[in-house]
């Protein structure tokens, strides 16, 4: 990893005080648990509870065998704010109640003890245009490691550089063991407005130290029907599906 503190480190110092607005439903269920996490993760020292990003309301939580802990938020409803995202009513919007779960599994291709990975899942609109952060697992005082994950740190970047907040505090938290994962998302853009309907990007992104690389990212059509897409395995990451709920 490189040693250089990246911009998110600089990031995150100002905008985790600032910044209040809630992000998206974050629904974590732990599954297969493959190996125990490792407590040095990209630092040398100890996980505390530092190490989780605050987030305002709580959904839903299951323990699994690690020394971290987890965090879930559900946002607030926005629907004062609008974006270049909201779609005019003609085109309709993301089905109001809707969820766009996506389902993920990590395992280790090496097995034993491995660092737990940094992961970011988040959503591109049609152009490869952040729409917004569903859930980011890190440390929060190694925020510098974030330039590792580096599509998402790339287009969160061109994201800010335009002016535009992704508040990713509020889906943020402790990296987790290999295990299957559930997060899910609102269909709501950063502002909390619902986006319009149309062709999407799922990224899943993972990185480790010593570890490999990984990026699942996959088109999903919403068109305000119920629909299951399965997204293509890529090394350590893999059964990843994209489901939406109306």
């Amino acid at each position: 990893m490189p040693s250089s503190h990246s911009r998110f480190e600089a990031v995150s110092r100002r905008s985790f005080v600032k910044r209040s607005l809630a992000l998206g439903a974050l629904v974590v269920t732990p599954g297969l648990a493959c190996s125990k996490s490792d407590k040095q993760a990209f630092s040398a020292s100890a996980t505390t509870a530092d190490d989780v990003a605050s987030a305002p309301t709580a959904t839903s939580s299951t323990a699994t065998s690690t020394t971290e802990t987890e965090a879930s938020v559900t946002a607030p409803s926005v629907s004062s704010v609008t974006s270049a995202t909201t779609a005019s009513s003609s085109a309709g919007t993301f089905p109001g109640g809707g969820q766009l779960v996506i389902d993920f599994t990590y395992a280790a291709a090496d097995g034993g003890q491995v660092h737990s990975p940094y992961i970011a899942v988040w959503i591109e609109d049609s152009d490869g245009e952040m729409v917004r952060t569903v859930s980011l697992w890190y440390k929060s005082r190694e925020s510098k490691y974030l330039n590792e994950l580096t599509r998402w740190a790339t287009v969160e970047s061109a994201f800010q550089s335009a002016g535009r907040t992704d508040p990713v505090d509020t889906v943020s938290g402790a990296t987790r063991v290999a295990g299957s994962y559930t997060v899910a998302w609102d269909g709501t853009d950063v502002d909390g407005a619902p986006v319009a309907l149309g062709q999407y990007f799922v990224c899943i992104e993972a990185a480790r130290e010593h570890g490999p690389y990984e990026l699942i990212r996959g088109a999903v059509s919403i068109d305000g029907s119920a629909s299951t897409t399965a997204l293509d395995d890529n090394g350590e990451l893999s059964a990843a599906s994209v489901q939406l709920v109306v």
